[in-house]
This record gives C-alpha cells, sequence and structure tokens, in this order.
C-alpha cells in the first residue's frame, strides 16, 4: 500500500467539494459511514489525509443487516482489520434487517435497511460526539438517481438527485467524484476493498439502471453520467430558489397551526398557480407527518381540485390518516391521531375512514383517489344523441342517467342498515343481505364502499348500480364511472 498524497487528483476534487458545501469545518469530528465497499474505503483514506489539515477527528461506523450472511460477516471483519490498521475507533452494530422487514411490512426491504442504517448512524453520532456523517456517495450513484427519479415520473426534488449535504450534519464528500475515478486512486495507492455481490443483483431497479440502462444511453451519449449530474446541479440550485418563495407564500396563506393541523385561506389559495399550490400541500403534509410517503401526483392534484372548486365543502382522504377538510373559506390538512393502545385486537382490521365529496364534472373527465381501498374512480358526463342509448355496464364500468342525480355525490364506508334498490329489481334490500344471497366475504364487505346521491345509494361499488338511475329511452346525458386502478376485491365470486 502506498502512501496517500494531497497531489492526488481525487483529494484535491474531495476537499473543493467540502469547501464549495461548506460540508465540515477545521476542528470537526467527523463519523464516516464504512461499508468496506471501494467508495467507503476511499472515503475514510481521503479523510484521514485530509484530517491533519483540517485537525479533524475520524471515526468509523459499520452497520452489519446480516442480508448476506457470511459475506456481510467478513465485510465487518474487514472493517475492523482495517480500522486497526488507521488507528481510529470503529462503532458496528448487527441488526436483522429482514427480520425488521416482515415486522413492518409495509416498506421494501432496501427502505428498510437504509432507515435502520441512518438511525444507527445518528445513534452513534450522537453518544460519541461527532459533528458530522460523512457517507460515500459518488457522482455515478447521484446520476443514477436522478434516472431513477426520471423514470418515476419525479418532480424537481427528485431530479435535483442525492443533496451534498442533508439536514446539516450528512454529508457526501466524494459526490463530484466518478466512480472510475474511484476504483483508479484504489488501484494507485494499492488500498484494499471488499466487493459486495448483490450490486450485481439486477432485480433491483438501480441495479438494472446501472448494469442495463446507462451502459445502452450511454451507446447514444457517452458522456451521459456527467450529463445528468449536470442537469442535478441546475435543478437543485432552482429548487432551492423555488423553495424560498413557496416558503413566503405558505406563511401568507397559513391561518391556523397545531401539531395535527395546517388550516389555509382559501381565497388567498386559489390566487395562487397550480405549480405552488402542489408545492404548498406538499410542504403542508410533510410538516405534519414528517415525510410525503404513499403521497402521490393524484393525491395533491385532487387537494388542488377541491380548493380551486367555487363554493364547495367536503373531505378527501389521503394515505395514513391524512385528511383534507374544506369547509367556507378555509381548507385544513389533519392528520388522524392514531389510536389508543389496547382500542383495537392485534390482528383486528382496522377501518379507515372512507367520505368523500364528488362534484358534476366541469370538464371532461374528473378523478378521484381513495386510498383507502385501492382504487380510483374516473367520472364522464356523456351526452346521448341516439334514441337508444348503449350500456355497457361491468364490476368496474357503470352508466347511469346523470338527470337522475343530485350532486354532489357521497362516497363512503358502508353503515349498519343501508338499504339500496339493484338494478332489476323493485324493492328496496338491505345490503347485509345483498351480502348474503351474493356469498360476498364478510372481509370483502368491510372495505365495499357505496355512492350516495343525496341519501340515496346508487352504487354499490363494484356489484350494482340502483335501479333508479338506470339508463333508458329518456336518458339525455349519461354519468359513466370507472375503476381505473382498483388493488382491492370486493368480493365478486368471480374474481
Amino acid at each position: 500500500m502506498s502512501p496517500v498524497s494531497y497531489s492526488d487528483a481525487v483529494c484535491r476534487v474531495v476537499e473543493q467539494t467540502i469547501l464549495r458545501y461548506r460540508m465540515i469545518e477545521k476542528g470537526d469530528a467527523v463519523l464516516a459511514g464504512v461499508s468496506g465497499g471501494p467508495d467507503s474505503v476511499a472515503l475514510l483514506y481521503i479523510l484521514m489525509l485530509l484530517s491533519s489539515r483540517w485537525n479533524l477527528r475520524i471515526g468509523v461506523a459499520h452497520l452489519n443487516h446480516c442480508l448476506r450472511g457470511a459475506e456481510a460477516d467478513a465485510d465487518a471483519d474487514f472493517v475492523t482489520q482495517l480500522t486497526t490498521h488507521l488507528n481510529v475507533p470503529c462503532y458496528q452494530e448487527r441488526t436483522d434487517v429482514r427480520q425488521e422487514y416482515q415486522a413492518a411490512h409495509k416498506t421494501g426491504i432496501e427502505d428498510i435497511a437504509r432507515q435502520i442504517r441512518y438511525k444507527f448512524l445518528d445513534r452513534v453520532r450522537h453518544q460519541h460526539g461527532y459533528h458530522k456523517v460523512a457517507l460515500g456517495h459518488q457522482s455515478n450513484d447521484n446520476a443514477e438517481s436522478v434516472l431513477m427519479f426520471l423514470l418515476r415520473g419525479s418532480g424537481l426534488s427528485g431530479l435535483s438527485g442525492i443533496p451534498p449535504v442533508r439536514s446539516g450534519y450528512i454529508v457526501r464528500p466524494l459526490i463530484r467524484v466518478a466512480r472510475e475515478d474511484i476504483m483508479a486512486f484504489l488501484k494507485r495507492h494499492n488500498i484494499p476493498f471488499r466487493t459486495d455481490t448483490s450490486n450485481r443483483n439486477t432485480d433491483f431497479l438501480r441495479n438494472r439502471i446501472r448494469h442495463e440502462t446507462i451502459p445502452h444511453i450511454q451507446t447514444c451519449n457517452p458522456k451521459i453520467i456527467e450529463t445528468l449530474n449536470r442537469l442535478s446541479n441546475i435543478v437543485r440550485s432552482e429548487n432551492e430558489w423555488i423553495q424560498d418563495i413557496t416558503c413566503s407564500l405558505y406563511q401568507k396563506a397559513l391561518t391556523d397551526v397545531s401539531d395535527y393541523r395546517r388550516t389555509f385561506s382559501i381565497p388567498i389559495l386559489q390566487s395562487y398557480p397550480e405549480a405552488a399550490l402542489r408545492r404548498i400541500f406538499r410542504m403542508a403534509i410533510e410538516k405534519i407527518r414528517g415525510d410525503l410517503k404513499r403521497i402521490s401526483f393524484s393525491h395533491i392534484e385532487a387537494t388542488i381540485q377541491m380548493t380551486m372548486r367555487p363554493l364547495c365543502s367536503g373531505i378527501l382522504t389521503l394515505p395514513d390518516g391524512i385528511r383534507i377538510h374544506r369547509e367556507a373559506a378555509h381548507l385544513s390538512i389533519v392528520q388522524r391521531q392514531p389510536p389508543r393502545k389496547g382500542r383495537h385486537r392485534e390482528n383486528d382490521e382496522v377501518l379507515q375512514p372512507l367520505y368523500y365529496e364528488i362534484f358534476r364534472p366541469v370538464s371532461e373527465k374528473m378523478t378521484i383517489v381513495a386510498p383507502e381501498i385501492g382504487m380510483t374512480l374516473q367520472f364522464t358526463e356523456l351526452s346521448v344523441d341516439s334514441e337508444k342509448p348503449e350500456v355497457h355496464s361491468s364490476e368496474t364500468s357503470v352508466q347511469m342517467d346523470a338527470n337522475t342525480l343530485t350532486f354532489p355525490l357521497i362516497l363512503r364506508n358502508i353503515r349498519p342498515g343501508d338499504r339500496f334498490t339493484p338494478f332489476g329489481t323493485a324493492g328496496h334490500q338491505k345490503l347485509k343481505k345483498y351480502f348474503i344471497d351474493h356469498k360476498i366475504a364478510r372481509s370483502a364487505r368491510r372495505q365495499c364502499p357505496v355512492l350516495l346521491s343525496q341519501d340515496r345509494i346508487i352504487w354499490l361499488v363494484g356489484h350494482r348500480i340502483c335501479h333508479e338511475a338506470r339508463i333508458t329511452s329518456t336518458t339525455r346525458t349519461i354519468l359513466k364511472i370507472e375503476i381505473t386502478s382498483p388493488t382491492t376485491n370486493f368480493g365478486n365470486p368471480d374474481t
């Protein structure tokens, strides 16, 4: 192993990056997250070199996720030997991420591993008095992230890529260094490292992008990594500028604040462009619950739609207990507090409250997202030109006579005693009897919503419409409703 010199080009780039983003101050204690892979090992050696120039105290943290068996154990042994050789303190832990993943069962195992790793790093930082946590993400990682978010249809935040500094203490000194330059640096100084064989597993999206998508794009643009990183830098700086403007608009529209609620003035919100509303609503939700997981573009668009309608009131229910209330001149974003312990038995299914107001479509189509039941409803009004309109109905697509309906319609959970008149029958029938007659399982009944016009059920969603709402020869306007993305089985016997 040859000594690392500051004259090495990679070292100079790293120091310039630290200065540009003010990642580290002279005299800081820096905790390096070291997996044993090439990036984190290179990072550690460069930090050790800079420690004398910057008067830094360096430590190493390593978390064994227990996902790769003997290979992961060998990584931990390698990091122990490395830190002993460099004479730096090493803080190690083992966590069975797979067990944590099975307990959580709401997100991917990669996301669980990342959450556990960041909590571990933050805990070590606090316990041992480190100012910063340095991670080994480099420019190829950033380019892959930008492309991945681009493929997912992300906004500016995703296209900004991996932030050089996050939360004020997580820093990425290698973010402007290419992977090939890091490998050349390690080879040049004969520095050993470990190879994670799971990085070649193309079952993971990032690995497919790394090993398949980017090499293919490079046949058209050999400098795609540089291009994506340039895009990331431009978008990040512009996004930060827009965010500053958004904060000012947010404060101007805000009328009331509490731990679980943000209330805004409707007239002020309606004076803003849609782009500002998207950011304001995302900002409010993130302030209330801490993140934006499971909050999709459709949820934000539904909130904007409710905001911009004249003289309306209603409720939107978003994932994880977020509800949007509009009443009079105010719009409130509310986080429903978690139920008290012991309120439900452990294996009981907790039914999420469902209540949406659907106003008459003013344009060609209108979409309502109902994540509580895993569906999206699309409403379309159609004009009838012939005397005998054609009717095409199924469990996921129904048509009704719009002139028999009174708006706004209500989409809600079923309630004890609910009745309706199924299409093709003459009398009222309890929903309970309908479910029993059609052999619908109890678990499916609970998740089946109903659509009402005033107090009358016009559609048992996923089953039948009300007889009074049927298409007849006098129908001149049809309301067509489609379940465009059903992920819930409402108990139809043939599904």
